[in-house]
């Protein structure tokens, strides 16, 4: 039998999501896409936001919009 090199995952040990809230301007986890800046000739951008700055802002994260 293989011998496997990961643990097994369970809630206590998930990969955590650590990113720049464009909100408060700090890094903070389980920040999701709020804005998404598309530019025709260069790279565009996103804006995250973390969990509190989604709720003190009303902030719609984009996956959760409406097509």
């Amino acid at each position: 039998m293989p011998e496997t090199t990961h643990p097994p995952q369970d809630s206590d040990s998930a990969p955590r999501v650590i990113g720049w809230c464009a909100w408060h301007k700090d890094a903070a986890e389980d920040v999701r896409i709020i804005q998404v800046d598309e530019q025709g000739s260069g790279s565009g951008g996103v804006r995250r936001a973390c969990p509190p700055c989604i709720d003190t802002h009303n902030l719609v994260p984009f996956a959760d919009r409406p097509l």
